[in-house]
């Protein structure tokens, strides 16, 4: 008997083969998305910080000091109701905030600046990544261990801890989710919808980092490096601007007392 014909392979085997492949091509490019989300997540949060020490800061001032002055006004004609309500309008907006720095100001302890990050970081988380990734999970227990596996991989790389990272793909390897399944028909049901779930959240992603993209404090922080490229600190200029209003509210608040 000719031995070749025990190496035919199924129509079954063959669209598994390249269901596969198509999974492993869709797995890299989520993992590239993932490490853009958490690199455009990671220089927001960086960027916050910065502005909320050089600018936040000073509008905590002015807005307590609007506060003030509202309120001296207020007292100054108790029977004007239009002065209580602006005062009472700008009391709320210098405690809102007050708040809102007080919560940058807790998550900043949290956040250490780094370098820049290594280009073999990237590869190596994008490796990880792509081999870990919840949506490429085949039941409930397998997701239950990506998702914790993936979320030590993206504390890892926030903190730049590589030793972790390589912690994390070593505990992976040693998983029993990485010896191959049973049947052919069965696997290829399950790298379909595995596929799905892939595509699934690529798509998340982009919605996620088109989010961030246009929100206030992005445009602001493309402001500001535009800004630089041009040699200008865009904000020492609203420090200042700030500044000047700080003082001008000090003298306005003299006058009232």
């Amino acid at each position: 008997m000719n031995e070749d014909l025990d190496k035919v392979t199924s129509p079954e085997e063959e669209e598994l083969a390249t269901k596969r492949a198509e999974l492993r091509t869709l797995s890299e490019l989520l993992a590239e998305k993932e490490l853009e989300l958490q690199e455009i997540k990671l220089s927001v949060n960086r960027f916050q910080n910065r502005y909320f020490s050089e600018v936040g800061c000073k509008y905590l001032e002015l807005d307590d000091l609007l506060a003030q002055i509202a309120e001296s006004k207020s007292r100054r004609n108790p029977s004007d109701t239009n002065a209580r309500v602006e005062a009472k309008k700008a009391r709320k907006k210098a405690q809102e905030t007050t708040k809102e720095y007080q919560g940058y100001a807790d998550l900043s302890d949290l956040i250490e600046e780094k370098s820049i990050v290594s280009e073999d970081t990237k590869k190596l988380y994008r490796k990880i990544a792509s081999l870990i990734h919840p949506d490429k999970a085949m039941d409930d227990k397998s997701r239950d261990t990506r998702t914790q596996l993936m979320a030590e991989l993206n504390k890892a790389y926030a903190n730049g801890d590589v030793s972790k990272m390589r912690d994390v793909l070593s505990e992976w390897e040693a998983s029993p989710e990485t010896v191959s399944g049973e049947g052919t028909a069965a696997e290829l049901v399950r790298v379909i919808r595995s596929m799905a779930q892939v595509r699934r959240r690529i798509s998340e992603i982009e919605k996620e980092i088109a989010k961030i993209k246009s929100s206030d404090i992005h445009e602001l922080m493309i402001a500001v490096h535009k800004a630089g490229a041009e040699g200008r600190d865009l904000l020492i200029e609203m420090a200042t601007s700030i500044d000047v209003e700080i003082q001008r509210a000090v003298k306005e608040l003299s006058t009232l007392r």
